[in-house]
């Protein structure tokens, strides 16, 4: 008797080795799945907004969800892609909120400004020509006193894909508990983080996976490239990082973008700016100075649901 308890104790604790022993390959091809490998078209518009900046902070929506922000105040001129926040084609809204620097009160005669929307007929083909669709630059002499600019434009898209995002998302304005919500939602994630577990943060972010393949057409190769990278055993931070620590929340806030439909946790960092996610530290394997990063997550409620799910 005593002989088959061994034994059984023996078969268990094998399995549960077994369990805990997948690699990233395997996790990768099982994760691959549940993925449906979005359709190839002769053609596959992007759409981008090239900006340059100085002396103002500024945050950009895209059909009144967030797209990107810059909040240093230093000079920037990045080319931001449009596509993961176009569902379809048809009217597209773009919004700039324009702020100033830390430790002014107006926007002032040094802030800079300028944007020029522009897109692809097929993203994949090096030779094809940027087109046109508009430009702006912030007017300086009516803006120089304003302690803050808003500007929305309005442009059409056509994209051969068609996605939900938050057209079936509840609004979250109407959500009591909202806030406990998405603190106990981040905390899951801290600890997956925390743990390591590339499967369990597949899982968790398999919504937005989705549909960034969808907008980005992406391939096969490609998705598989992509999961490697973003395995948190060996995939692009590790790569880059020593010592990440996961750092717990503090003095956050809870923003609801201005569709009502997408939350999210905003913390500052060290250098004291902004950070929608989770907080981390590490140290750079190549000048072995500490960095602050961030996993970025955005939330939503479907439809039918009463829980938050990763969509952006």
């Amino acid at each position: 008797m005593k002989k088959l308890i061994n034994v059984f104790l023996l078969s268990c604790f094998l399995f549960s080795c077994g369990q805990a022993q997948k690699t990233d390959k395997q996790i990768i091809q099982e994760t691959m799945q549940a993925i449906e490998v979005p359709k190839q078209y002769k053609q596959e518009p992007f759409y981008y907004v090239g900006i340059y900046s100085a002396n103002i902070k500024w945050e950009l929506f895209v059909n009144d969800v967030q797209m990107f922000a810059h909040y240093q105040g230093k000079i920037t001129s990045p080319i931001v892609p449009l596509n993961y926040r176009i569902l379809g084609s048809g009217k597209q809204k773009i919004t700039f909120r324009i702020y100033p620097p830390n430790g002014q009160a107006v926007l002032g005669k040094y802030a800079a400004f300028r944007m020029r929307l522009f897109f692809n007929k097929n993203f994949r083909d090096k030779e094809d020509p940027e087109i046109p669709i508009l430009n702006f630059e912030l007017p300086y002499e009516q803006t120089k006193d304003l302690p803050y600019f808003e500007k929305s434009f309005e442009f059409e898209a056509q994209v051969p894909y068609q996605m939900t995002g938050w057209t079936k998302s509840k609004d979250l304005t109407k959500v009591p508990d909202l806030e406990q919500k998405v603190v106990k939602k981040i905390e899951e994630l801290r600890t997956i983080l925390e743990n390591k577990d590339t499967e369990a943060y597949f899982q968790a972010v398999m919504p937005k996976l989705k549909e960034k393949f969808i907008c980005l057409y992406a391939t096969q190769e490609e998705i598989e490239n992509y999961l490697q990278e973003k395995s948190l055993t060996s995939g692009e931070i590790s790569k880059l990082f020593n010592n990440i620590q996961i750092l717990p929340i503090t003095d956050y806030q809870i923003i609801i973008d201005p569709n009502n439909r997408i939350v999210k946790l905003r913390q500052k960092n060290k250098n004291n700016n902004y950070i929608d996610g989770i907080k981390f530290i590490a140290i750079d394997k190549e000048d072995k100075q500490e960095i602050n990063g961030s996993y970025l997550f955005s939330f939503h409620i479907p439809e039918g649901s009463d829980e938050l799910e990763v969509i952006r």
